[in-house]
């Protein structure tokens, strides 16, 4: 299918940090846009797989071997990802959907940096066994190429109580829609506002959906 250099789709993911298949998903959409041509603008929705896990986390059975089954480890190798299993408690979110909520929403940080700082906490999480407590999220930031622009705004987050509930709060409210509207498990990719499917799926699937919906923007265009 042909589609211009210039294509963009936009894809909104709802995702959930501690699920190692949304990274995967991320990963595989990324080799898919580099292997099509075709760019996509990516927005973040939270889900809470487990949201009553307490703040400080709960801790995780077995050993760091023990906690990356042979189909996921594979996945994350193809993928580019080295799942460890070093991190040995289970986070509650909360904290991070928060944190990302408020540099999505800020308009001086573009969807690319947001991107980056997600996988930069991913990284954390699954690879550096850096747990994502206020500390580990301010560590993820550090890694990004900004002048410290990013962990400037989620030090100055912290540092306010009460915004950082207003978007608690919003965070739980999407959240419950995003289950309320039939997601059950994540990840989960939207393409230009239309649901697809869920899981972290293949390279060539990503890249055929955004054929689809490049090719879509194109007609559209045109007329």
């Amino acid at each position: 299918m042909q589609v211009t250099s210039k294509a963009t789709v936009d894809v909104a993911i709802t995702s959930d940090l501690m699920c190692p298949w949304c990274w995967v998903g991320l990963r595989n959409l990324q080799a898919a846009s580099k292997q099509s041509n075709i760019r996509t603008n990516i927005t973040w929705k939270p889900f809470m797989l487990r949201p009553n896990i307490p703040d400080e986390g709960q801790p995780k059975d077995g050993t760091p071997a023990s906690r990356v089954g042979t189909h996921l480890r594979q996945a994350g190798e193809m993928a580019g990802i080295n799942f460890t299993g070093l991190t040995d408690r289970t986070p509650n979110t909360m904290m991070f959907h928060a944190t990302l909520k408020m540099l999505q929403d800020d308009p001086h940080v573009d969807a690319a940096t947001v991107t980056e700082y997600h996988e930069a906490v991913f990284e954390g999480y699954f690879t550096l066994g850096v747990f994502p407590d206020e500390k580990g999220l301010l560590e993820a930031a550090t890694k990004l190429n900004d002048d410290n622009r990013v962990a400037s705004k989620i030090k100055q987050l912290y540092g306010d109580s009460s915004i950082l509930d207003k978007h608690k709060h919003e965070v739980r409210q999407e959240a419950d829609e995003a289950s309320y509207s039939g997601i059950s498990g994540v990840p989960t990719f939207e393409f230009n506002g239309r649901r697809a499917f869920s899981g972290g799926q293949s390279v060539s699937t990503f890249a055929s959906y955004l054929e689809h919906f490049a090719a879509q923007n194109n007609a559209v265009d045109d007329k």
